[in-house]
């Protein structure tokens, strides 16, 4: 996963906020990508270097004081729009 995101976008997160629980069993974050479209990812348009900006919400589950569950939300149709 890790290798074709980076093969295929140049992403930068800004105004991160992260929201943990009072247990800090599950944190929530709420943050900004800066982005170029490099390379062609299967099933997506077409990348031409289009540059875009999306709203990303991020949901973990910490156990033993690591990660164990990521899972992102973003608008992909507005994300398909912007690179258009």
């Amino acid at each position: 996963f890790m290798t074709r995101m980076d093969e295929c976008y140049a992403e930068q997160v800004e105004n991160l906020v992260v929201m943990p629980s009072a247990d800090g069993k599950r944190v929530a974050a709420e943050f900004n990508i800066q982005g170029t479209y490099l390379k062609t990812d299967k099933g997506l348009p077409e990348a031409r270097g289009q540059k875009y900006f999306i709203r990303v919400g991020a949901f973990f589950d910490v156990k033993e004081g690591k990660i164990a569950r990521v899972t992102n939300y973003y608008n992909l149709p507005g994300w398909i729009q912007a690179v258009k």
